[in-house]
Formats: structure tokens, C-alpha cells, sequence
């Protein structure tokens, strides 16, 4: 694929160069950021949802540091071994290291790559490189769009397929497997029988994807807040129903991705489209970001702008109607929101990139977008505010 910037940084961060691949068996390499976001207002903070969990402060610096090593190990052949370990805060609220890939592949052609262990959920065209963040023009990818997926570890196997159609280079990417995601404090999510498949397409300095995959979902919130909730639910004749759907197993969910990536080395164009689909406990919502972006000499000034819609909240209209906990539940669950953003990227060394950007975010009526109160929940209204965020960072590969 095309893209100048995440060629590069795949390049520099997780594979050994040609020559080094020919005498060595083991290679290691590394990506971290060091990032911080502050938001205008007092009373609201920042917030990656499935990222990291609630705080106080309206300066944070966990939303976008990480620190990442891999090892490629050579087996012999067309064998490899990968063991990927990061830390970043988590929703627990710490900075536990975790193996985010630890997978053996095997070629038994040169179209053809299996893979099976702990990989990454493809679910949006940056999946691959959503953790080394200097492969991207932004401090964040949009929230807008990445925050619809949180899962991001892939238990089980996949099959690369790599082949040229005259000037087009395709791949065929089918997988299967589960995957697990904390939620804040005591919660967790899971998806079983995850199956999906891409499709990626590259011609020139354009690239294409397009992707689908379903699975079986089980939540449970583990917040204090839902647990108060819950409690006074139970003691509602149609309390049982309204629980039913804000929380258990078997609901069946479906993601779909579409996107586009344009980078000549002037003008850098990105755009993507993605929609969750849940028959309960998380919203149905979709959403879609378009980037656009000058590199002049070594800074890439860009703009952007983004968009995430609710379409089915958590529990319908009939049975939150006239219980204002059950409609306050929805709206913390609700990321809708619209921004406008503008950012500069200044590749300061050849592995080191300085990036500062402003977003202007106007949160809808009956959501809280990106954001959560940094003090008394109740109290702090999020829906229909506008909100400015000033995010810096740091990226290196070495």
C-alpha cells in the first residue's frame, strides 16, 4: 500500500530492513507517544472511549501515550514468530503491559500468509498501525470513527492473500476468532465467533478498503453508576425488561468499514466510513471522517472534519420513556458529536514527529460525545455543549 507516512513507519517500527533479514534471526524495534489533550472547560474532560478510563482532570496524558516493543522472530523458512507488548492506560485505570500481538505465520506461498495467535481486529483500514500513532498525519485517528470499535485484540487465525491485477495490488483478508475488552471498573465485553473479511485495493497513490465482519456479543457494565441504576430497576415491574437490554449475552452485532487513502507526496487525502450494528446492549450508530493535507517540506499542516450519528440507542424509546435514569444512561453510552479540526505535523527528525492540533466539538442533544464530567455526574451537562480541545504529542519509532 501507498500511504507515505505508514509505509514509513511500518518500515522504520516493525520490520528489519532486507539485508538485516538475511543474517539475522530475531529483530526488535519500538514506537511510542507521548501526548496530552486539554478541553477549554472546567468541568468536562476528554475521552477515549474503549481506550482509557474517567478521571478529574481536564488536562489528561494518558488519552494518547503508549510505548510499544516487537520482536520478529525467524524460525526458518517461511516461518515467523511476532510478540508485540504495550502499555497505555487502560479503562482499569493503570498502565499494565499487555502482549497486543503474539502470533505465528507461515507463507506457504508468496501470495499466501496464515497466521494464528493473538493478532489485531482488522475492523478499520488503520487497524494495522492504530497504536503507533507517528504513522498518521493526526495526534488521534477521529474519534468519530475509531471509538465505534473498541475491541482490538484478535484471538484466533487469519489468511492474508496478496496478489497484482495489472496496476492494482489486491488483498483478500478472511478471519476468525474472539476477542475480549475491560470496561471502567469492574465491566467487560466480549465477542465470539467473530468472523470477517477485507478487501484492499492499491493502484498508484491510491488505496482502498472495504470491510464487514459479524459476532456474538456479551456485556456486562461494571460502573457505580449502573450499579445504583440497576439496583432501583429491579424494583420495577418491567425493570427485568429494560436490564435485559442494557446488558447480558447472545446479542448479535455486525461492523462495517469503507475508506480511502490519496498521497502523491503533496496533497494527502483521507477518508472513511464506518457502522455498528447490535441487537443490545451497546447503540447502533455510524459515522465518517475526511481528512485533507499539505506536506510542505517536513510539516504536513491538514484539515479535518468528522461526524458520529446514533441510530438505535441501547434501550428503545418505549421502554426509557418517563424514567429519566434509563434516558441518561442512553445519552453516556451516546458518542454522537460533529468536529472540525485543524493540526500540524512537523516530521522533526527521520523517526520523531512533533504534532499539535485544535478541534472544535459540538456533542449532540442526546449524547455525550468524547467527553465525561470531571466532577458530580449529575449535576454536569455534556449533551449539546461545544467544546475545544488543544491535543500535543510526541511520536518516535526506533
Amino acid at each position: 500500500m501507498k500511504n507515505r507516512l505508514t509505509a514509513l513507519a511500518i518500515a522504520a517500527a516493525l520490520h528489519a530492513s532486507p539485508a538485516a533479514a538475511d543474517i539475522e534471526t530475531a529483530t526488535f524495534s519500538g514506537f511510542g507517544t507521548l501526548g496530552a489533550v486539554a478541553t477549554q472547560t472546567d468541568d468536562l474532560q476528554f475521552l477515549r472511549v474503549g481506550i482509557e478510563a474517567p478521571g478529574s482532570d481536564t488536562v489528561k496524558l494518558g488519552s494518547d501515550s503508549v510505548l510499544g516493543m516487537q520482536g520478529n522472530f525467524r524460525l526458518g523458512g517461511s516461518t515467523e514468530a511476532v510478540l508485540q507488548v504495550l502499555t497505555r492506560k487502560t479503562p482499569k485505570n493503570n498502565y499494565t503491559p499487555r502482549a497486543s500481538l503474539a502470533f505465528l505465520s507461515f507463507a506457504p506461498a508468496p501470495e499466501f500468509t496464515l497466521r494464528a495467535g493473538r493478532l489485531r481486529v482488522p475492523a478499520f483500514m488503520l487497524s494495522d498501525s492504530l497504536d503507533i500513532n507517528y504513522a498518521h498525519p493526526w495526534v488521534r485517528p477521529p474519534v468519530e470513527v475509531y471509538t465505534l470499535n473498541p475491541f482490538a485484540d484478535l484471538d484466533g487465525i487469519d489468511l492474508l492473500y496478496r496478489t497484482r491485477i495489472g496496476d492494482v495490488d489486491l488483498e483478500l483478508h478472511p478471519y476468525f476468532g474472539r476477542s475480549r475488552v475491560d470496561i471502567t471498573e469492574s465491566g467487560r465485553a466480549s465477542l465470539s465467533r467473530l468472523r470477517g473479511l477485507n478487501l484492499g485495493l492499491s493502484r498508484g497513490s491510491l488505496t482502498l478498503h472495504l470491510g464487514y465482519s459479524r459476532a456474538r456479543l456479551d456485556l456486562r457494565w461494571g460502573d457505580a453508576e449502573f450499579g445504583v441504576l440497576q439496583h432501583a430497576l429491579e424494583a420495577l415491574p418491567e425493570g427485568r425488561h429494560i436490564l435485559a437490554e442494557m446488558q447480558g449475552n447472545g446479542a448479535s452485532t455486525s461492523f462495517t468499514s469503507a475508506g480511502f487513502q490519496w498521497d502523491d507526496n503533496r496533497w494527502q487525502l483521507i477518508g472513511e466510513y464506518a457502522a455498528r450494528r447490535a441487537s443490545g446492549f451497546v447503540n447502533s450508530a455510524h459515522g465518517w471522517h475526511l481528512t485533507v493535507g499539505r506536506h510542505i517540506g517536513p510539516t504536513t499542516p491538514y484539515v479535518r472534519l468528522a461526524r458520529t450519528r446514533q441510530d438505535e440507542p441501547i434501550v428503545g424509546d418505549a421502554l426509557s420513556a418517563g424514567l429519566p435514569a434509563v434516558e441518561a444512561f442512553n445519552a453516556s453510552r451516546n458518542a454522537s458529536q460533529r468536529s472540525i479540526g485543524a493540526g500540524l505535523r512537523w516530521d522533526a527528525h527521520t523517526n520523531a514527529a512533533l504534532k499539535i492540533e485544535l478541534t472544535r466539538t459540538h456533542v449532540d442533544a442526546d449524547g455525550w460525545g468524547a467527553f465525561f464530567p470531571t466532577g458530580d455526574i449529575a449535576s454536569t451537562r455534556v449533551s449539546d455543549r461545544k467544546i475545544n480541545t488543544l491535543s500535543i504529542s510526541i511520536d518516535v519509532v526506533f
